[in-house]
This record gives structure tokens, C-alpha cells and sequence, in this order.
């Protein structure tokens, strides 16, 4: 199992954490055996204990202000990443049909397609469009060791999971100890932790009869009502005030689906349809949100850039995994096809700028040449 979770753990990559030992150090200069004996060896005696997690700060995609990220020490991914594989197919029997996040054989794709159907057969067209203030800064870790309690009652594993909660956060160099609130985001098995504690509210809500669906994505939720959008809010409050949490004021709203909603990089909007017989149907539209739009141009920047170094093949090589796996997510878009089509022409416009400038081609052809070398290279093209 602790080479199943090395492969796993080497095959998502990532930067090094406080221990700065990447990959190559551990398969070069340690010998990967070596360094998965040592990690059984560990575990077996209960010597194992988890480095503090190294906080750094990305941007959030289409916002100013930036999130943080944990990085873990690659021996404590492997560790977690094992006792993943085991609690894993132990929550999954309890969790509900509502969360969608991080579950093995689901994905964002089920939830667009649920929220799709109930607004267009259903008729729930009173939208609860809400958001979790810190959700991962304010999770009580007494609350979360409770939890999994309920169902593991090995005291290792449990020992284990208090370890990596009371780790601490490593940032410019200064130790920050825990204050029993917060799971670290990037740990291998923060999502997990993050839908068990979230399952407790999935539960209060089906045990609530609160008579509209629930779509969880990890943290973040809809709920599509017929009507009492403003009371549904209130009681949603209160169930996630057992937990310790509350809905951002500023961010959850109530909107009807005519007015559209942005819901896992994809926009919602009940549109009519007209049908032969003069009267008017209505169907949920979808296609990608500004942002996801602005997030993809951004990628396409930042691939590009001023790499003149690469070849346009090596270049267009590495852009086509990108512009293919941001189309096959809006694969559901019923209503947009020719937006997306249209970001063809700002791709092929950055490269033609980025091929000018590499071969410091200043005449008037350019944009003919350089604007058709792309696609004669196999550049994806959105249809």
C-alpha cells in the first residue's frame, strides 16, 4: 500500500515542502526503496511525525486577493495518501447522492447535470447561490476527530489524523503552532476530511424537510427551491452554525434562475423556448462563466508567454492539453458553442504575436503567415 501511495503521491508532482526534498532527490540521492522502507519502518514502530505544512499564496483565478496553499513534505503525502486508500471506501458507504466533490466516481459534471435537471423538469427556479466564509481556515478540529471517530475506531489512524491537524503551518520561516481550528488545503487527504465534517450538514439538511435540492462541490453549494429562498437561508444558517461555520454575507444570495448564477465555472440561466403550438417552454442554459472564460485566456498568457526558446511545435504542444481539457469540461454547454469558438481567434492572435516577436518579423504579411502556421501545426481548435 506504501508503494501504491508513492506512485500515486509522484504521478500529482508538486514542489517540495519544508523538508526541501523533491522527487528527484528521493529517487537519486535516497533510492526510492530506501525511502519506502523507512517510511514502513515508521509506521510500524509509531515513530512517524508529520513537518509542519509550508504555507504559500496563489492567486485566485479572475480575483485580486489570493488563497493559501499547503505544501506537505512528500513523506507525509505518501503517509496520508495510505490512509486515504483505507478510511476512504469507509465513508463513502455514509455520504449522500448530494455531495459531488473529491468522491471517487463522481465529479462536477454529475452536479451541472442535476442542477440542470431540476430547474428545467422540476420547476425549483428560487436559487440559494451560496458561499462558506473560510471554510477550510474554520473547520474545529475537535468537531472533525469527532466525526471521523464515529467511524474508525483503529487509535492509530485517529493518532494520525491529530497529528497532521496540530502540524502547524511553516511560513517565511517562522513556525505558526495550531489554534485547534483549520485543516491545511493541498494535503492529500484534506478533501476527504473536508466532506466528512460537510457530511453532517448534508444530513441536517435531508433530515430537515427543507423541500428543494441540495448540490455540494466540497465547500461549495447551491440549493434550488420552489419558493422561501430568504427562510431556507436562515435555517441553512443555523445547520452550519453547529459546525462552526457561517455564510459570507456579501456572497450568498437569492436569485431566480431567469437572472442566471455561476456554479463550478459554469453559468445557469432559465430561458424560454418557443414550441408550434404559440406556447413557451423553458430550459436551463448553460455555458462557461466569465470567469472560467477570463481563467482560460489567462492559461493561454501564461503558456505563451515570452518563451521564445520553444519551437512553435514544443510550444503548441504544451498548449493543447490545456485548450482540450478546459473544452472537454464545457462539453455540456448547450448554449454557447459559438462563444467558445470565438476564443480560436485570441489564441491564434497571441501566437501570431508571439511569432512576430520571435523572429523579429516586422512585415506587412505577418498576420497572414503566422496566423495560419498554428493550425497547419495541429493547434486544438474549439467547434
Amino acid at each position: 500500500m506504501i508503494a501504491e501511495s508513492w506512485e500515486r503521491v509522484r504521478a500529482n508532482k508538486g514542489a517540495p515542502g519544508v523538508d526541501k526534498q523533491d522527487f528527484e532527490y528521493i529517487e537519486d540521492v535516497i533510492g526510492v526503496e530506501q525511502f519506502l522502507v523507512e517510511v514502513r519502518e515508521q509506521m510500524k514502530s509509531e515513530r512517524y511525525s508529520p513537518r509542519p505544512v509550508l504555507r504559500r499564496y496563489i492567486d485566485k483565478p479572475g480575483k485580486p486577493d489570493k488563497r493559501p496553499l499547503g505544501i506537505l513534505v512528500i513523506r507525509d503525502r505518501v503517509v496520508q495518501a495510505a490512509t486515504k486508500l483505507v478510511i476512504e471506501p469507509i465513508f463513502e458507504t455514509n455520504f449522500l447522492e448530494c455531495s459531488h466533490g473529491f468522491r471517487v466516481g463522481r465529479s462536477a459534471h454529475d452536479a451541472i447535470r442535476i442542477i440542470d435537471r431540476t430547474i428545467t423538469f422540476k420547476g425549483r427556479h428560487v436559487v440559494i447561490d451560496a458561499d462558506i466564509t473560510g471554510f477550510f481556515d474554520n473547520i474545529r478540529q475537535d468537531i472533525l476527530l469527532e466525526l471521523v471517530a464515529r467511524r474508525i475506531s483503529d487509535r492509530r489512524v485517529l493518532k494520525l489524523i491529530r497529528m497532521w491537524l496540530e502540524a502547524g503551518v511553516m511560513e517565511e520561516g517562522k513556525h505558526i503552532a495550531p489554534n485547534g481550528l483549520g485543516t491545511p488545503q493541498g494535503g492529500v487527504i484534506s478533501p476527504l476530511l473536508s466532506n466528512i465534517y460537510l457530511h453532517s450538514f448534508d444530513k441536517m439538511f435531508q433530515q430537515s424537510a427543507i423541500p428543494g435540492t441540495l448540490v455540494r462541490y466540497c465547500d461549495d453549494f447551491v440549493i434550488l427551491l420552489w419558493r422561501n429562498g430568504k427562510k431556507v437561508i436562515e435555517q441553512v444558517s443555523q445547520m452550519l452554525g453547529r459546525l462552526g461555520l457561517k455564510l459570507h454575507p456579501g456572497k450568498t444570495r437569492v436569485v431566480k434562475a431567469e437572472k442566471g448564477f455561476d456554479f463550478l465555472g459554469v453559468h445557469f440561466r432559465l430561458c424560454p423556448v418557443p414550441t408550434k403550438n404559440a406556447k413557451t417552454k423553458q430550459y436551463c442554459a448553460i455555458w462557461p462563466s466569465d470567469r472560467s472564460i477570463k481563467r482560460i485566456k489567462e492559461r493561454v498568457r501564461e503558456v505563451i508567454g515570452r518563451r521564445f526558446s520553444l519551437s512553435p511545435e514544443d510550444l503548441i504542444a504544451e498548449l493543447n492539453p490545456v485548450l482540450r481539457g478546459w473544452d472537454n469540461y464545457h462539453r455540456q454547454a448547450k448554449a454557447a458553442r459559438k462563444r467558445i469558438r470565438g476564443l480560436n481567434g485570441f489564441i491564434r492572435e497571441r501566437l501570431r504575436i508571439f511569432l512576430k516577436r520571435k523572429y523579429s518579423d516586422q512585415s506587412r504579411g505577418t498576420r497572414r503567415v503566422h496566423g495560419n502556421l498554428p493550425v497547419r501545426l495541429g493547434l486544438y481548435q474549439f467547434v
